[in-house]
């Protein structure tokens, strides 16, 4: 009977899950067309580290993006490259020869301590000192990309058209639909390599379906989108926005910077705002970002990314965090997206097990879980799937399990490293 309660207990759970999911396709297919009265400054700002494969490329995608806007790029490299060299070059070097022959505005931060929010503080006071000019803060944004970041092309102009629709925030943020970039051609894939592929298609299904179920539900839940009641209930719900397709009304930031010296800069940004309740508005376009290419890289990363929810605790005592009921239930929430987490290395396997092997209403309700969640990743790669061929689709959701189980993995040894006294420094990095 316990058995029964707990898997009917994650049979309804995933009934939410796919409901947060029909409503997060039904806010991406209604994208708002308000015209603003004022268009707004924007800087797109890229803080760099070790990305000398691919920042040319990034660097023509975002000035492409900035066409046709008021809009400067802002690419942020560090001296902690310089002080940390590798074989392929230094990107500081790369970045100055291409700011040199275009209108690319290159700034270098010079702490060696200093991580990624560093560098976007570092980026705003130079907006605000020397390219803001006559405009006011206020009608500045700043936008934040990595450098695997390729935001549709439109993107500034549906954080325009939010903008327009929400004057009053200052925070909005555009999720990610996620995929698997190569530079071998799945012809070219054989063997093991193929099995490894499959994993690897599987687990960007698995983010998928997380941006759908989990992460574009809970800001819309925090905006004017739903009602007064629920706003206020959801409130309590840990929600956060990533450091890339973050856009940060300029006078905001500069009373309320991204923490310094963090290794988890989004994520405690995230609990700082949520703990004062200050909206974080969901816009309705998708930044495209890739997933690691290995088995051993999406395990490794996953580790690293578990102690953004992991550390709550920590952010309590955070001199950014507003203390009171609002963000200890956060840090519930938090811990608890944690044991999810963990959740994924078990679950899967029980359900399975439980179809092979019970029998009358558990048997039941463990097919009933399997259904349900089959139904969530047919419906994530109809939406945010790559285009591919029907067999291809299948085998993305046939090895979203498998993914979603080394997920899981990845999380009990980011536990570990936690317990160990990890800081979760590289969780946004490149290795």
């Amino acid at each position: 009977m316990i058995a029964l309660a707990v898997v009917l207990a994650i049979l309804v759970r995933q009934v939410f899950i796919l409901a947060a999911m029909l409503r997060s396709r039904r806010f991406l297919a209604d994208a708002p067309q308000r015209e603003a009265e004022r268009t707004p400054t924007m800087f797109v700002v890229i803080p760099v580290l070790r990305e000398t494969a691919i920042i040319a490329e990034t660097i023509a995608h975002m000035e492409q993006l900035a066409d046709g806007h008021l809009a400067q790029v802002i690419v942020v490299t560090t001296e902690r490259e310089t002080a940390e060299p590798l074989p392929s070059g230094n990107t500081a070097s790369m970045v100055a020869e291409l700011a040199a022959t275009g209108k690319l505005v290159h700034l270098h931060y010079p702490d060696l301590q200093g991580l990624k929010g560093d560098q976007v503080n570092f980026a705003v006071a130079y907006c605000v000192s020397t390219l803001l000019g006559d405009v006011p803060s206020e009608d500045a944004y700043l936008v934040c990309y990595d450098a695997d970041s390729r935001p549709p092309l439109d993107s500034l102009a549906h954080f325009e058209a939010a903008i327009a629709a929400n004057d009053d925030a200052d925070v909005f943020h555009q999720s990610s639909r996620f995929d698997l970039r190569e530079s071998v051609t799945p012809a070219g894939v054989t063997g093991l390599r193929q099995l490894s592929r499959a994993v690897c298609e599987g687990g960007a299904l698995r983010a998928n379906r997380f941006v759908l179920g989990f992460e574009i539900p809970r800001l819309i839940n925090r905006s004017a989108k739903v009602g007064r009641l629920k706003r206020a209930a959801c409130s309590y719900v840990y929600a956060h926005v990533t450091g890339h397709g973050l856009c940060v009304r300029l006078s905001f930031l500069l009373d309320n910077p991204l923490p310094t010296k963090s290794p988890l800069e989004d994520m405690q940004y995230s609990f700082g705002l949520g703990s004062r309740d200050i909206p974080m508005v969901p816009v309705a376009s998708l930044d495209r970002a890739a997933v690691p290419d290995t088995i051993a890289a999406q395990v490794e990363q996953a580790s690293r990314w578990f102690f953004g929810p992991a550390r709550a605790l920590r952010y309590l005592r955070e001199p950014t965090t507003q203390r009171g009921t609002r963000a200890r239930l956060q840090a519930v929430s938090a811990l608890g997206s944690s044991g999810e987490w963990l959740g994924c290395a078990v679950v899967p396997p029980i359900i399975l097990a439980l179809i092979c092997v019970a029998r009358g209403p558990l048997q039941i309700a463990a097919v009933g879980v399997a259904v349900m969640y089959v139904a969530q990743l047919v419906l994530t790669d109809l939406i945010l799937g790559a285009p591919s061929t029907i067999p291809q689709r299948v085998v993305r959701v046939l090895t979203c399990p498998l993914a979603t189980v080394l997920f899981g993995i990845g999380g009990f040894i980011g536990t570990f490293n936690l317990l160990k006294g990890g800081s979760g420094v590289g969780k946004t990095e490149r290795r």
